[in-house]
């Protein structure tokens, strides 16, 4: 049985984070062209927008999340086999 609840969940998320995506940079537009935006505000904005580019494309490839989880199980069983050795001396 095919869920599709995830896929619409998915394409809500997408939708969200295009419109927040959207109304920062028009306001960081906007702010710009006024000249109203102090330095710590466009930071601010800037990096409000970053961040949500960086969700738009884990929302759209999720991939790299299945990487970043082996290479943190890769690291914890290291650390595992490093303890579990320290104890033998």
């Amino acid at each position: 049985m095919l869920d599709t609840s995830g896929a619409s969940n998915s394409e809500e998320l997408l939708a969200s984070i295009k419109r927040l995506t959207r109304i920062v940079l028009d306001k960081l537009e906007e702010g710009s062209k006024e000249r109203t935006l102090d330095q710590a505000q466009t930071r601010l904005y800037s990096s409000i927008v970053m961040r949500s580019i960086g969700l738009w494309q884990e929302a759209l490839n999720p991939r790299p999340r299945r990487r970043l989880r082996r290479d943190l199980e890769q690291v914890e069983s290291k650390l595992t086999s490093q303890e579990s050795g320290k104890g033998q001396d």
